[in-house]
């Protein structure tokens, strides 16, 4: 594992704000067009974006198609190429080995992976040696790693979300706790255990944040993933993010911030 503060190099304001850019089923002019529509929206305001693709390219529950891995370097480098923030790649489903390889190529910084540690039905584990061998290749990737995913079953629902996070500790730069479903929110005992276990290390709100919770999910993480609040519809297909909500939203996080300042100085 890197010893320098990698998360922190990539995202030096405090709470940043990751906001997702969907590629959604389509035609690959139809996927470039909205995925560059949507980042013109969200450059000006957020920290940082996750190039995703949404619904479509899988393999298996475990790995994505070749043709996902192919297509979203060409994606991803128009989109570092426009970005005026970092750029991360997430090849569902947690196929990390094809997102490693997409942020390196294309130039992206970091990678979210929906589960980093735990064991779930109907998909396998990640063994912790051949990831920790991957990512010491890509030594300068930093990992975004969910825990008790949305969407995925635990073997056994009662696993401990502090062991969990323990685990994941040594496996990303980062701890990602979702709700259980998109645009579901996250648990605030969730976040307080998660916290609680790992100290210093970050955690990151995963779903569910919006202009109303955002206050309370912050005073708990280190930052937050936001897909949902940016869309008036929510994550469908064709729904673009929406400037204005965008605003509205970043607006309360600016409040949260120099109200931290505030409080550190005092």
């Amino acid at each position: 594992m890197r010893k320098s503060p990698l998360f922190q190099d990539i995202f030096p304001r405090k709470k940043p704000i990751i906001a997702m850019l969907h590629v959604f089923a389509g035609s690959q002019r139809e996927q470039r067009e909205r995925a560059l529509q949507d980042l013109d929206c969200l450059n000006p305001f957020v920290d940082g974006v996750i190039v995703e693709n949404y619904g479509w390219g899988r393999l298996d529950s475990n790995l994505a198609i070749n043709e996902v891995k192919k297509w979203l370097v060409e994606l991803t480098k128009e989109v570092v190429k426009s970005s005026k923030v970092p750029v991360g790649v997430n090849v569902l489903p947690n196929d990390y080995e094809k997102s490693f390889y997409v942020a390196s190529v294309a130039g992206a910084r970091f990678i979210q992976m929906d589960h980093v540690t735990g064991d779930f039905l109907y998909c396998q584990s990640v063994d912790p040696k051949p990831f920790l061998k991957v990512k010491d290749f890509y030594s300068d990737i930093a990992v975004l790693g969910g825990i008790h995913p949305k969407y995925y079953i635990l073997k056994d629902p009662l696993t401990p979300i502090n062991e969990s996070a323990l685990a994941a500790k040594l496996l990303a730069e980062a701890i990602v706790v979702t709700g259980e479903h998109t645009g579901g929110e996250a648990s605030i005992k969730d976040m307080q255990v998660a916290k609680k276990a790992v100290g210093e290390h970050k955690v990151l709100v995963g779903s569910g944040s919006n202009a109303i919770n955002v206050k309370a999910q912050l005073a708990l993480a280190d930052g937050a993933i936001v897909g949902t609040a940016f869309k008036k519809h929510g994550v469908i297909p064709g729904e673009p993010i929406d400037e204005e909500l965008v605003k509205r939203f970043m607006a309360k996080v600016e409040e949260i911030r120099k109200a931290d300042s505030a409080a550190e100085i005092n």
